[in-house]
């Protein structure tokens, strides 16, 4: 598994396992049950995506739907951030997150397509 897939995998199993936690030291505020749900669907969807992606990093296609229902989020997050007055800090970091996710598996997918070379495998011995 690459650096990206290692990470959103991490972010997910945070928010499946420890969410009230997680979103105290987001937010500064306790989570009510409904987020605490929330977040665990999110983080479950984190590590299908992590593990999906890892499966076939090579796969450009793969990248650009990881890319996507990243982006798809990103956005839901923004137009819940302007719906939502209670909700505006934590939708809005949760799409700077997503962005931030998408913009790195378009970028991974961007350097397959050009042809990048994987990285040379390590030696053990």
């Amino acid at each position: 598994m690459r650096a990206l897939e290692i990470t959103r995998g991490a972010y997910g199993l945070c928010q499946v396992a420890f969410p009230a936690p997680v979103y105290r030291v987001a937010v500064g505020q306790q989570p009510d049950a409904r987020v605490r749900a929330v977040m665990r669907i999110l983080g479950a969807r984190h590590l299908i995506q992590a593990i999906a992606v890892g499966a076939a990093p090579a796969s450009g296609t793969v990248r650009v739907g990881a890319g996507v229902v990243d982006s798809l989020h990103s956005v839901s997050m923004i137009a819940l951030a302007i719906a939502d007055r209670r909700r505006r800090r934590p939708a809005a970091l949760d799409a700077v997150i997503a962005g931030l996710f998408a913009g790195m598996e378009f970028a991974a997918a961007g350097r397959r397509q050009r042809g990048s070379p994987a990285p040379a495998p390590r030696w053990r011995g």
